[in-house]
């Protein structure tokens, strides 16, 4: 059945749905849509697509879209918002659905001059501008993680004197990990802000933190209706070499009810003074040892990459149904979640730089051992005849989904598997 043919529920109105994206991971969402009686449109950017060797065309989304319209740029606001303008006036759009950081903000702006209920621009903008965030949150009361924004590495290399070493260096606005460092001492510092300003990765400044220590979790909350939705609380592991990258995620995270429940309130607050008003949002927190929940940053769309997947695995239900309903500005009733499992994805890319292998390794004997507990396994080298060191999401050629009743169990059996995959490979991957 296509999306055309799907009517609506009995009792619900047809409403219609645009979808604002280059992730084809996204197609859970279309079909949840669809699913759910609603017209789709997609509205795609190429070239980001084309810079994440992604192939749109060759998943099977189309099915569960009603219309697609192609823009050279997404993030480009005058072609969005013509585009967008146009499909308004064809179908007068009820919800608008963006999953990918460059691209909130952006649609934002449009829902609000359109009248479409999304997540509030200007929270979203503060949002994704880290040292404005934290000037919010500071305001509030509840961020006293010291930071600046800094021209160079002799302003950065003067804060790290105030505030002493390790220090955060980061995009002021960034994601996926590109171009964060945690930083040991002067000399590193200098090395790696040799020309940053430069770079386009800090366009927008460089952000120079304090470094914080304790478990790495996000909280996965959604926003209805002015009511909070616990969803998860995730926990992160990082690479030993370059602690700014991130090396996969478990769902749920192993921590006891009093710091799941203050990492979820703290979350609560935060997402609540920024104001971001609907949506599921993704707060990523440090929690010290004393049990004290201290901001990383908050992002004001759904978690990324494959994690909704993992939220699923674990029996968290479908969040990308619950996604639309939100955005479509529906009343959710929904209780905390509660798991049956732990979902794990580790990420691996090369450690350093290496000759591209001409095929990608022989990965079945994966399935042959690990069985029911091993959901996916994806190796696919970028084209080129070296693979980078991997410093950033974008960087990462392998990834490993399992999932185990076991928390411990789930995380080593995805750790087994990229460890005997490095060894298949000859070189070391981060990990």
């Amino acid at each position: 059945m296509t999306a055309a043919e799907n009517p609506a529920k009995p009792g619900q109105a047809r409403k219609h749905v645009v979808f604002v994206t280059w992730k084809a991971g996204n197609a859970p969402a279309f079909e949840a849509a669809a699913r759910l009686g609603h017209r789709v449109t997609l509205i795609r950017s190429l070239r980001m697509e084309k810079s994440q060797n992604i192939d749109f065309d060759a998943t099977p989304y189309g099915r569960f879209v009603d219309a697609v319209h192609v823009l050279e740029d997404a993030t480009d606001l005058d072609a969005l918002r013509t585009r967008v303008r146009a499909v308004h006036a064809a179908h007068p759009v009820d919800g608008f659905v963006a999953t990918v950081d460059a691209l909130v903000v952006p649609v934002a702006r449009i829902a609000e001059e359109l009248g479409v209920p999304f997540t509030r621009a200007r929270a979203a903008e503060d949002a994704k501008q880290k040292d404005r965030c934290r000037r919010v949150l500071a305001a509030a009361g509840l961020d006293t993680t010291a930071h600046a924004v800094v021209p160079g590495a002799e302003e950065a290399a003067a804060f790290a004197a105030r505030h002493g070493y390790p220090v955060v260096v980061k995009p002021a606005r960034g994601s996926g990990s590109e171009g964060a460092h945690v930083l040991a001492d002067e000399a590193e510092l200098r090395a790696v802000l040799a020309g940053a300003a430069d770079r386009p990765a800090y366009a927008a400044g460089i952000l120079v933190e304090e470094y914080l220590q304790g478990r790495f979790v996000s909280a996965e909350i959604g926003l209805s209706a002015g009511r909070f939705l616990r969803l998860a609380v995730s926990e992160r592991s990082t690479w030993h070499r370059h602690e700014a990258l991130e090396t996969g995620t478990t769902i749920p995270a192993a921590l006891d009810a009093a710091d799941h429940d203050r990492v979820m309130e703290f979350a609560e607050a935060v997402v609540g003074a920024l104001g971001l008003g609907l949506g599921i949002f993704h707060v990523e927190v440090m929690l010290g040892a004393d049990g004290t929940p201290r901001l990383i940053e908050c992002n004001p769309r759904l978690m990324g990459s494959c994690l909704p997947n993992l939220f699923q695995l674990a029996g968290g239900g479908d969040i990308f149904e619950l996604l639309v309903r939100i955005h479509l500005d529906e009343p959710v009733d929904r209780p905390p979640s509660s798991f049956a499992r732990y979902a794990t994805v580790r990420w691996f890319g090369a450690a350093d730089a290496v000759p591209r292998p001409a095929r990608a390794p022989d990965t079945t004997w994966a399935a042959a051992e690990y069985g029911p507990h091993l959901h996916s396994f994806t190796v696919r080298f970028p084209e080129g005849e070296v693979l980078a060191p991997c410093r950033g999401n974008l960087g990462n050629f392998g990834e490993v989904q399992v999932v185990h009743p076991d928390h411990d169990t789930s995380i080593r059996l995805a750790e087994d598997i990229v460890r005997r995959t490095a060894e298949q490979l000859g070189f070391e991957v981060t990990r």
